[in-house]
């Protein structure tokens, strides 16, 4: 096994996100060099990513069928894949019903990712208008639930929306943000989707979304996902409070770096995720017990 660093500083969304000089360009699909026989694992065809505790890998174009073989040598169970969203940086030409269907046959956990629009206070080309942000967020819970359910993530699974850094402190933005997530986070239950927020530690998502944690009027998300780069493998936080998002949380602990597992190299984040059973029942996720 190899890892070799690159440009750590470099927020995922600058190689992620789609510009206008880059839209429709395809990421070409790696190789895969001959194997040893991988390490099995059980099948698996629940919610995803349920209940569950260990490592997990996202990269930018979800890998070859043959990738995610190689890697099952890797001490990874779990896979970020990004289904949709306006700001989606990278191509899928490998994300398919019938990829999804063969990675929870080799026991791989997913867990969606959607890059929806951005903070108004953020560059982003595409951003979140604070006038419509409350349908902006139910159209994009719309169409995060339908690219699920076409590539077979059945119902019960979180669908991550993924909120980029914007500074904290600006008023309008921080309740553009909540009204949008909120928006997001209800009509996902419509749907029968659990939702989840992925944002960074150190800026104005995790701060206003704990703010707003059990305010009434406000869903909150299922799961938070923080970005924290830091290299510790937790879901501890100074800024979640403990009894917020108990067990469920996730962190990516380390950024935009190659590894290399049965001879086959991807460029990843790294995640540790803590997860028990969660369900929605009658408007409110719980955990079972």
């Amino acid at each position: 096994m190899a890892i070799t660093s690159t440009r750590s500083g470099l927020r995922r969304a600058a190689r992620r996100m789609l510009t206008a000089a880059v839209a429709g360009m395809l990421l070409a699909t790696a190789a895969v060099p001959a194997t040893g026989a991988p390490a099995q694992a059980a099948g698996y065809t629940g919610p995803h990513p349920g209940a569950f505790t260990g490592l997990g890998f996202d990269a930018c174009t979800a890998p070859s069928d043959a990738e995610m073989t190689a890697w099952l040598q890797s001490p990874y169970r779990a896979v970020g894949v990004y289904i949709g969203g306006v700001n989606r940086g990278c191509a899928q030409p490998n994300l398919t019903r019938e990829w999804v269907a063969s990675q929870q046959a080799k026991g791989w956990r997913l867990f969606p990712l959607y890059v929806g629009l951005q903070a108004p206070c953020t560059t982003y080309l595409r951003r979140i208008d604070p006038a419509q942000a409350a349908a902006q967020g139910r159209a994009a819970a719309d169409d995060a639930a339908t690219n699920a359910g076409n590539l077979g993530i059945v119902p019960q699974s979180t669908l991550i929306l993924d909120i980029e850094y914007y500074p904290a402190g600006d008023s309008v933005c921080s309740a553009a943000v909540l009204s949008f997530s909120s928006a997001y986070s209800a009509r996902l239950h419509e749907h029968g989707y659990l939702s989840g927020l992925y944002t960074s530690s150190g800026g104005g998502g995790l701060a206003d979304h704990v703010a707003a944690y059990g305010r009434p009027g406000h869903v909150s998300p299922d799961l938070v996902d923080v970005a924290n780069w830091d290299g510790v493998k937790t879901v501890s936080d100074p800024a979640i409070p403990a009894t917020y998002w108990v067990k469920r949380r996730m962190k990516q602990y380390q950024g935009d770096h190659d590894e290399t597992w049965g001879g086959v190299t991807i460029n990843i984040d790294s995640n540790y995720l803590d997860l028990a059973p969660t369900r929605y029942r009658s408007g409110v996720v719980t955990r079972t017990r």
